[in-house]
C-alpha cells in the first residue's frame, strides 16, 4: 500500500503469485492496475473471485502451480510488477528453480518484482522454511538487480523485502 499511495508502483499490469483470497489483487485493482492473481488453491481462488465480485472490482483470478511452467507459459501473462507475498521462502531449493523459470516467464525486461520472505532460523520451529541472508540475490542474480533490500523485524519472523527489477540481458549488473 505504501509503494502504490506513495506514488512509487503507478497503474499497471500486475500480478501476484500465490495470490490466496485475493486480498492485494482487489487493493491493487481498486486503484487503476490491471491485476492478476494466481493460486495453486481452488478454495482460495474462489474467495477470491467473490471478495472481488463483493467490492464491484474487476480481477482476473486462475487456479495455477506457479511452479508447472508449461502452464505458466501457456497461460501468457506477462506483467509490469510481480509480488510474492509469502510463496517463494516455503519452496524447497528445487522448486525456487523452477519458480524462477516461471518469474522469467511472467516478466519482462523493466518489470519490477516485489518480494517478501521470512529468514530462515533456528528458533522458528513452524511456518515456512525461510531463506537465508543472500539467497533470493544468488537465486536470480542472472534476471534481477537489487533496487531495494530491507530487513523487517515482525512479532512472527524477521522478514526481507525486496524491490527489484527485471534486466534486459545476464550481462547487466546487480545494485547493492
Amino acid at each position: 500500500m505504501q509503494l502504490v499511495d506513495g506514488g512509487y508502483l503507478k497503474p499497471s499490469r500486475v500480478l501476484d503469485i500465490g495470490c490466496g483470497t485475493g486480498t492485494s489483487v482487489v487493493y491493487l485493482a481498486s486503484k487503476g492496475f490491471d491485476a492478476y492473481g494466481l493460486d495453486i488453491s481452488k478454495v482460495a481462488i474462489r474467495k477470491a473471485v467473490a471478495k472481488a465480485r463483493d467490492l464491484g472490482v474487476k480481477c482476473d483470478f486462475r487456479v495455477m502451480n506457479f511452479l508447472d511452467t508449461e502452464m505458466v507459459s501457456k497461460a501468457s501473462i506477462t506483467c509490469d510488477i510481480v509480488m510474492d507475498i509469502g510463496c517463494f521462502h516455503s519452496l524447497s531449493a528445487r522448486d525456487r528453480l523452477r519458480y524462477k523459470e516461471s518469474l522469467n516467464l511472467v516478466s519482462r525486461p523493466g518489470s519490477a518484482y516485489l518480494l517478501w520472505c521470512f529468514l530462515r532460523g533456528r528458533s522458528w520451529t513452524y511456518g515456512p522454511p525461510g531463506v537465508d541472508q543472500d539467497e533470493v540475490e544468488r537465486t536470480l542474480f542472472k534476471w534481477f538487480r537489487v533496487i531495494e533490500k530491507r530487513r523487517v523485524s515482525t512479532s512472527f519472523r524477521e522478514t526481507l523485502f525486496y524491490v527489484m527489477r527485471r534486466v534486459a540481458d545476464a550481462s547487466e549488473t546487480r545494485e547493492k
